[in-house]
């Protein structure tokens, strides 16, 4: 033994064991054997280092000092013991060379996966053919098309567009115009003209984000072309296409070509091409941003290949100096043709918030506010009354911690930094500046004024904070100034009602309208009354027109659409359009061009998400409501409040909105709103960006195909570079999945798998794991949901999560699971209906309005994909039966969930309420609304699908301040698992764990034969968790996490001859029963999940969604309003 190296890895062990957030002390030298089997016996001896371990590194070129998160004492029942007892016995009989060579790994290459990869065979047709075939055919537009596509914007620079298409060169041609420029349909139209008239080939593809964005662009130029889809024009989506010999111009996404590049056809497809198209490489996406950097990379091997790239906003100089010498060409905004106004600008009629709140809304609060302020005498008391009143009595739990939490920093301070924290918040949630305390009913008004904080005061009241609002003993804050008249904080304040009553009547009512009504209506919600009273005001009192109406996302627009054909039953003859991303093929068809019906005098088009391209597709609008809001990209943290303005659209939305309006635009937020938030915003001007594992593993994909060495050199000299940290965490957690291989980073047949599946790559493998252990459909409709998103609308107030968690509470039947709440609201769904009663349903279990539909319609998508990959037979040899064999057993449908969700696990802390991650460094709390809370935890192994963070930093915290510290995390979509669900299923399938099983113990029993077999054993799972077992019980689990590893490895690689074996049936059979029992002894429910949905085609997501719910409504109505009268 080396003395020197014992006396220094005694002080390893020592700090690892002394501080707590130190997971893992990688020491790179190779420690003698004899030395480590002394410390091994140092650390057993010595309780206080349980947690630390002593392992070998990989490459076993030196030793790791690690802290595991201790397990303990795997508890088992007497049942599974019989059970283990039983395993050993088939270890036994077993064919030990069967065993051996499932233990033999397969070699890392990409090429014998069976995944198949995007066909584009279509266009590999014979030379002569091809010669006469790819020049464009002669194309006749009618006079009203060709009219229409004249007043375009895009129009104005034909000339020069077509100029730059003969240009001979090798660098992108970048068109920078507004959606509403129609510069991705004109474009299209300008390569076929051109093409045509020097009887040149054409072979062009035209890039889109989204597939509902293919399907209609594709569809509108073969409508404007007076052609059938699939001639001249086809697209292609990753599962559905309309393409052929014969197409000059094909529409794709971004997934779709990335996911050519990796086959043949592919890659020849690429060569053939004479334009590649890019269409809104401004929005930011992850997939644009590694899109671009292969096709700078390309754009040197292909030169005959024209690239064109379309942008809305200011990202083109940037674009430019990233390709090289780019030609640019800026398509300017079209000025209003109607002139509705010649006195206003542009002859267009701007309404903002205030002037909304004062002619048009029929808000009762509001309505109270305009009768009593004409005699009110102190209007600032009259509305600090209102707002009381009318206000919600309790915010949601979040917002009610954070803020509570600031508030009481701001009290035990002895300075004015908490309120620099405070007021940076509130910058952004103005209608949270009278917030109070939920203990000492105190506001941050009353606690600058007690404290004398004069700047502070000034702040607050400049924001909206009223000075006469009462907390506890009905004292304002005026009653908190020391010194009354005295103090220059209360004279302030004072100032301000004073200020208020001397400024002009118009302008001092129109703002305190705005100001009562953000306090009593959260500004981050879409408020549906006040949207519906606008669309009203203008079908009651405005000329007939196109109205637009912007929402932000599906949901929204059809509760909208629902409300309003209810509001507008007994208006004039009005039609609807509804757009959103998950509009079906068949209702984008009928959306595409909007017909001119006989007696339609108003068209109400409900849009929501960047759909703003298909605005041109109906003409001029003549009014545009704008709610100014967006689908918040990375979720509310706490709903109601925002910290990084990311749920408001950006200023160039609302600019556009304000330029399609022809005669009259509503903006249903203050005037100067968004420029505020904007230049406050502190993410703005952030230059890298944090790439998902899943665009990582896109790259490793795509990088056998590209001249760069590795990962980290590909994202780093990327548009917009990665930061590195996150590309480094991304490709170890794809390494620890078995998606990638390592030192090469060559991609594994599950990784290609997780790329064609696309919904997430623990997700993905939750759903290849249903199909290996015969449970699908289950796991189908949880996939589908996380897909979709929340489904629950979620409550601002404390009595909506009260409501809702008593919900939750009734539905999840002690599996401690919001997927199962998921799946039993689902089955109830689709009784009700085929019952026609999905709509009481829907606001019984306060579910947002269209998400069934939408979970529905993503599993036929998802079965589809299934299909497409060869995993799901249909037709005569389906085997759909057979895949749900074990769809009943929800001890599997969980260990789908915990294989296909780790390694996103955390421990329960039942002494401080709150989890932790492997090895103590991380702390996080379970979302209020889960039903996993960790005081009503049976066990204490959590998984979860995401993680919520708080980006807002609440300030240092003091000792001498007792204010309870808000953990930055929360997960959500929880499910509660047994530890023999972790030591059966998690981990299995990281690289090596055919052979080890991903299990390592502290060191060898004594005596490992006979009377061996019940030694306890202490060992640690994936180098994380730490378990103890008899010896022999070691021996089964390790058998089984082999067995079950080469299994999954083998199904990853050929799915269904792996599950013809027989070995897999036996296999998962024992499992069930471990786990069953286990299940049984925690008294953790086990709820028969119905496998068979009465719902299996794609529903309607438009104007004809739920339209049998208002038939019997309708016919009473009579010709008042057509839903869906648009397009039929």
């Amino acid at each position: 033994m080396d003395m020197n190296d014992f006396l220094v890895m005694q002080v390893f062990l020592k700090f690892v064991r002394d501080n707590a957030y130190v997971v893992k002390l990688h020491v790179a030298k190779k420690i003698n054997q004899s030395t480590v089997t002394v410390l091994q016996n140092l650390v057993e001896c010595d309780p206080s280092y349980r947690a630390v371990w002593i392992l070998p590194t990989e490459k076993d070129d030196g030793v790791i000092v690690l802290r595991a998160a201790v397990g303990g004492e795997a508890p088992y029942t007497l049942a599974t013991e019989e059970k283990l007892k039983n395993i050993k016995m088939l270890m036994k009989k077993w064919d030990n060379s069967t065993i051996q060579s499932a233990s033999k790994p397969s070699p890392p290459t990409l090429f014998e996966i069976f995944v198949p990869c995007a066909s584009w065979t279509f266009w590999s047709i014979g030379q002569d053919l091809a010669c006469r075939g790819n020049v464009p055919p002669n194309c006749y537009y009618d006079q009203a098309t060709s009219l229409q596509r004249c007043q375009l914007p895009v129009s104005m620079r034909f000339g020069k567009i077509l100029q730059t298409l003969l240009m001979d060169t090798p660098f992108p041609f970048i068109i920078c115009g507004g959606p509403d420029s129609g510069k991705r349909t004109e474009i299209v139209h300008y390569i076929l003209e051109n093409c045509r008239r020097h009887q040149a080939p054409c072979r062009t593809l035209c890039v889109l984000h989204d597939e509902v964005e293919v399907m209609a662009a594709a569809e509108r130029v073969c409508k404007e072309r007076n052609e059938q889809i699939g001639n001249t024009i086809g697209y292609k989506l990753h599962i559905n296409s309309q393409v052929s010999e014969m197409n000059n111009v094909v529409f794709c996404t971004i997934q779709t070509l990335l996911l050519s590049l990796l086959s043949e056809s592919g890659q020849k497809m690429l060569i053939q091409l004479t334009h590649l198209v890019v269409d809104s490489v401004d929005r930011g996406a992850s997939d644009m941003n590694l899109l671009l950097s292969l096709l700078k990379e390309k754009q040197h091997l292909h030169p005959t290949m024209k690239l064109i790239l379309l942008s809305s906003s200011s990202v083109v100089p940037t674009l430019g100096k990233f390709f090289g010498e780019s030609q640019i060409v800026q398509v300017p905004h079209n000025p209003p043709s109607v002139r509705y106004l010649p006195s206003k600008p542009h002859g267009v009629e701007y309404y903002y918030l205030d002037g909304i709140l004062d002619r048009i809304s029929k808000h009762e609060v509001i309505q109270k506010m305009k009768d009593h302020l004409q005699t009110s005498q102190n209007p600032l008391k009259l509305m600090a009354k209102l707002q009381v009143y009318y206000g919600p009595r309790q915010l949601n739990r979040n917002v009610t911690r954070i803020m509570d939490q600031l508030l009481l920093k701001c009290w035990f301070a002895s300075d004015t930094k908490p309120f620099v924290v405070l007021l940076r918040l509130l910058a952004h949630n103005k209608h949270l500046v009278d917030y109070q305390n939920s203990d000492t009913r105190m506001s941050a008004l009353m606690i600058a004024g007690a404290k004398g904080y004069v700047g502070v005061v000034r702040d607050l009241l400049a924001i909206g904070a009223n000075p006469y609002l009462v907390g506890r003993k009905s004292l304002s804050a005026l009653d908190w100034c020391t010194a009354g008249q005295q103090n220059p904080c209360w004279q302030i304040m004072n100032a301000a009602h004073r200020a208020e009553s001397s400024t002009s009547a118009a302008g001092s009512r129109l703002a305190l309208l705005c100001q009562l009504y953000h306090k009593v209506y959260n500004p981050y919600t879409v408020d549906q009354q006040l949207v519906v009273d606008v669309v009203v005001h203008i079908c009651k009192s405005c000329l007939p027109g196109k109205i637009l109406v912007t929402l932000p996302d599906f949901s929204d627009v059809l509760e909208c659409y629902e409300l309003l054909q209810k509001s507008l039953g007994t208006c004039k003859r009005i039609g609807f359009l509804i757009w959103h991303r998950l509009l079906t093929e068949e209702e984008l068809k009928d959306y595409t061009v909007h017909p001119e019906e006989e007696g339609l005098l108003y068209v109400v088009i409900l849009m929501a998400g960047p759909l703003l391209e298909l605005v041109s597709t109906v003409g001029s609008i003549d009014y545009v409501v704008d709610t100014g809001l967006k689908v918040h990209p990375g979720g509310d943290y706490a709903k109601g409040l925002c910290v990084d303005r990311a749920c408001k659209a950006s200023v160039e939305t609302s600019n556009l909105l304000k330029w399609l309006a022809q005669r009259k635009c509503y903006m249903l937020y203050p005037m100067g709103s968004l420029e505020e938030d904007h230049a406050t915003d502190p993410h703005k001007g952030c230059f890298f960006r944090a790439e998902p594992p899943e665009t990582v593993l896109k790259a490793v994909l795509c990088r056998h195909q590209s001249s760069c060495s590795s990962v980290e050199i590909f994202f780093d000299t990327a548009l917009i570079p990665a930061n590195a940290t996150s590309i480094t965490s991304s490709l170890e957690l794809l390494d620890e999945i078995g998606a990638i291989e390592r030192p090469l980073q060559v991609p594994t047949s599950l990784g290609l798998l997780l790329v064609h599946l696309n919904v997430g790559i623990h997700l993905g493998k939750a759903l290849l794991y249903s199909v290996l252990f015969r449970c699908l459909d289950p796991i189908l409709t949880i996939v589908a949901a996380m897909k979709v998103g929340n489904p629950f609308i979620e409550p601002l107030d404390e009595k909506g999560e009260s409501e809702l968690m008593q919900l939750k509470f009734t539905l999840h039947n002690r599996t401690y699971s919001d997927c199962m709440v998921v799946l039993r609201l689902y089955q109830q769904w689709t009784q009700a209906k085929t019952l026609q009663t999905d709509g009481e349903m829907v606001q019984n279990s306060h579910l947002k309005v269209g998400y069934m539909e939408a979970l529905s319609n993503a599993r036929v998508e998802l079965m589809s994909a299934l299909r497409l990959l060869g995993i799901v037979k249909c037709g005569r040899g389906h085997n759909t039966e057979e895949l749900n064999v074990n769809s009943s057993k929800w001890v599997l449908v969980k260990g789908c969930l915990a294989a296909g969700l780790y390694p996103q696990l955390v421990i329960a802390d039942y002494k401080n309420n709150q989890l932790t991650t492997s090895g103590g460094e991380g702390v996080c709390e379970v979302h209020p609304l889960s039903v996993a809370q960790v005081e009503n935890l049976p066990t204490k192994w959590v998984v979860y699908v995401r993680k919520q963070e708080l980006l807002l930093d609440l300030g240092e915290h003091g000792q001498e301040e007792p204010v309870q510290c808000t953990p930055k995390t929360q997960i959500c979509d929880n499910t509660v698992i047994s530890d023999w669900t972790l030591l059966l299923i998690c981990g299995v399938d990281r690289p090596g764990a055919q052979e080890t099983g991903a299990l390592e113990l502290r060191k060898p029993p004594n005596n490992a034969d006979g009377d061996g077999e019940q030694e306890l054993v202490e060992f640690i799972v994936d180098r994380k968790y730490s378990f103890q077992l008899p010896h022999g019980y070691y021996r089964a689990v390790l058998w089984i996490r082999c067995k079950l590893s080469h299994l999954f490895r083998r199904f990853t690689q050929n799915p269904l001859k792996t599950l013809e074996r027989k070995d897999t049936t036996v296999l998962l059979n024992k499992i069930a029963e471990i786990l069953q029992l286990e299940d049984a002894s925690l008294m953790l429910g086990n709820v028969v999940v119905d496998t068979r949905p009465k719902i299996r085609n794609s529903l309607p997501m438009g104007t004809l969604w739920n339209y049998a719910h208002y038939m019997m409504e309708q016919s009473s109505i009579g010709e008042g309003v057509k839903p869906g009268s648009s397009s039929h």
